[in-house]
């Protein structure tokens, strides 16, 4: 494959990344809710149940902000918090039906045209796109725990 290929790869995945981000900002404007809540519903969603300090690890949140977000969630009603059974000092955070119910209203059309996409490609294109998103989300999520390692002052650590 030429160089020229794979820059253009990059810079698909680039816009990908900036209209992926516009539209969860504009997703978070329709429901009436920051892109930092909405975030943390789009986490519980896709990891299941987590503690306030896991999910503030995922947003690199401070344990004040997560607490108040957490707040403003359970509020709403789309965030609940349970006993956690393996540690009694904490809770877990879970998505409730109402939480996941809404903010499937507002996402349905998105996951159709995403199904569809899906739909149209050969099952050797689905191979080799979700050996590159999988190593591509690898990457993005082991920068994003270094950022957050270096900003609480810890030091880099290059192989990791």
């Amino acid at each position: 494959m030429s160089r020229q290929n794979v820059e253009a790869v990059s810079d698909l995945l680039r816009a990908h990344s900036s209209a992926a981000t516009r539209y969860a900002v504009a997703l978070a404007r329709r429901m009436g809710m920051g892109p930092s809540e909405v975030a943390a519903l789009e986490h519980l969603q896709g990891a299941g149940p987590m503690t306030p300090g896991q999910l503030g690890g995922r947003l690199s949140m401070s344990p004040g902000a997560v607490t108040a977000l957490v707040d403003r969630l359970e509020k709403r009603g789309h965030v609940e918090r349970t006993p956690n059974p393996k540690d009694r000092r904490s809770a877990l955070l879970r998505e409730t039906e109402k939480g996941l119910e809404e903010s499937l209203g507002h996402l349905w059309p998105y996951i159709e045209e995403m199904r569809n996409i899906e739909e149209s490609l050969t099952e050797e294109e689905r191979a080799v796109i979700s050996r590159f998103l999988k190593a591509a989300t690898e990457a993005a999520s082991q920068h994003a725990d270094r950022l957050s390692k270096e900003g609480r002052g810890l030091p880099p650590n290059p192989g990791a």
